[in-house]
């Protein structure tokens, strides 16, 4: 009977009974770089004053320009048995070219048809919409917002950005995944 393990049906034919969650496993999977000394090495441009929402929330953030992570967290479930955890997924920033807020620039990524011509992004907000978090800290006229974006990309490493690391830890990746 041990054949019953390793398939549906007790005669060996069909498919293994762990097929259809080794599927899920490998659509859900990311490459993230926990780097410690990426983040003891980070210094912000200023102390940014983080708050966050839902992102499936009708909720937006303040209408000021600043710079936003989107942070997959099991603790959004309070009736969650494990213990709280987070990883950031994506950063990015808006209102250095152009008028563009952070309220501005979560409403576009609500945008179902905006998504689908971004599919770094589709690929982050489809599978786990219901516990990403939208994290956001407005950030002063007087510093460059893609100056903060780059500095903390370089220190956390999320797995959905490409693009806008420095150019030292931009090769570094591609070194390190290829």
């Amino acid at each position: 009977m041990a054949i019953a393990a390793w398939n549906n049906t007790a005669d060996g034919e069909g498919e293994p009974s762990w097929a259809s969650l080794a599927r899920e496993f490998r659509a859900s999977q990311m490459r993230f770089i926990l780097h410690v000394p990426s983040w003891e090495a980070y210094k912000p441009l200023q102390v940014l004053q983080w708050d966050s929402i839902p992102y499936e929330s009708k909720d937006l953030p303040v209408n000021k320009r600043g710079v936003y992570a989107f942070v997959l967290d099991i603790g959004v479930h309070s009736d969650s048995p494990l213990p709280p955890h987070a990883c950031v997924l994506y950063v990015g920033e808006t209102g250095d070219n152009g008028n563009a807020t952070l309220a501005s620039r979560l409403t576009n990524y609500r945008n179902k048809k905006a998504q689908r011509d971004r599919p770094q992004i589709w690929s982050m907000i489809a599978p786990w919409s219901s516990s990403l978090q939208f994290y956001y800290a407005a950030v002063r006229q007087s510093v460059s917002t893609k100056d903060c974006e780059r500095t903390l990309l370089d220190a956390l490493l999320p797995p959905v950005n490409i693009n806008d690391f420095s150019a030292e830890v931009r090769m570094a990746r591609q070194a390190a995944f290829s």
